[in-house]
């Protein structure tokens, strides 16, 4: 693993901890300024990778269209393979 892997690795688990900076390097044995530098080169190059991705839909993700007409009138109308979504919509009302 090259430093730059083993920095970046680091800035993830950092983000995952839910620690400061200063918590995670103190614990981690990095200096904070080096985390520092590496969490804004990671930001740097996560702007470089923003822009549009192609999706494939798939048959599957075609046929599960739902509609939710609530008691208010609002119909909601989507395409999900969740159950747990469509759960969480069916029990907003």
């Amino acid at each position: 693993m090259d430093k730059k892997e083993y920095m970046l690795a680091h800035v993830e688990a950092w983000r995952e901890s839910g620690l400061t900076q200063r918590s995670y390097c103190h614990r981690a044995g990095i200096k904070p300024a080096t985390l520092s530098y590496w969490v804004g080169k990671s930001k740097n190059q996560q702007e470089d990778l923003v822009g549009f991705v192609e999706i494939e839909r798939s048959m599957a993700s075609l046929e599960n269209n739902y509609e939710i007409t609530y008691p208010n009138g609002v119909v909601v109308r989507m395409g999900t393979n969740s159950l747990k979504e469509l759960s969480a919509l069916i029990n907003l009302y």
